[in-house]
């Protein structure tokens, strides 16, 4: 049994296939007469057998809506594929997938696929929904960093305003102090 998620749920592989008549059916030393019995019987085991997998592996709402019956030789996978397409689509049509052990790994294969993009898509929703979180805070970001830019050119404007002031302020008193010890070195001069 494979245990996938939703929708694929459960699901049944058999592999407990009847081979006696189709080893009858192919051997070489028969008759034509006695070829063509046993392919009759051959027929009716493996219809027999996908509706038995369909009963007891196909339950709605506990299994998935599908099955696999594996087959346990290519020949005999070959051979209903060449000789029997009544078999192929029978199986089609009661949802039993047939599978020999090449095409079961190929099955298996897709299945995982399917699986692992679900696991990608639920994902992918979750990644998105991040993604529109991200974008709303980063937005809050940009209009904060603006505003931080603003206020720090701002100060470093008032900075450089306070710069030149200050170096006005500091012009002025050397041009005070200036005075002041010429006058008082003009006055001191003027007294002898």
């Amino acid at each position: 049994v494979l245990f996938a998620p939703e929708p694929l749920g459960v699901i049944a592989i058999d592999s407990k296939f009847p081979l006696e008549n189709y080893q009858n059916m192919v051997d070489k030393n028969i008759s034509k007469l006695e070829r063509e019995v046993y392919e009759k019987k051959f027929k009716t085991d493996v219809k027999k057998h996908i509706d038995d997998i369909k009963s007891k592996y196909i339950i709605p709402g506990v299994t998935s809506n599908q099955a696999f019956m594996f087959l346990p030789a290519e020949a005999l996978f070959a051979e209903l594929n060449a000789y029997h397409q009544d078999i192929i689509e029978y199986a089609y049509k009661n949802r039993v997938w047939i599978a020999s052990p090449t095409t079961l790994m190929s099955m298996l294969t897709v299945v995982q696929t399917v699986i692992k993009n679900m696991e990608r898509d639920k994902y992918a929703v979750i990644i998105q929904k991040e993604l529109q979180a991200l974008s709303v805070e980063f937005g809050r970001y940009k209009e904060r960093w603006e505003s931080l830019q603003k206020s720090i050119d701002k100060v470093s404007k008032d900075v450089k305003e306070v710069n030149v002031t200050t170096e006005k302020i500091s012009n002025k008193f050397e041009s005070i102090n200036k005075v002041e010890v010429d006058k008082f070195i003009s006055n001191k001069s003027e007294d002898k």
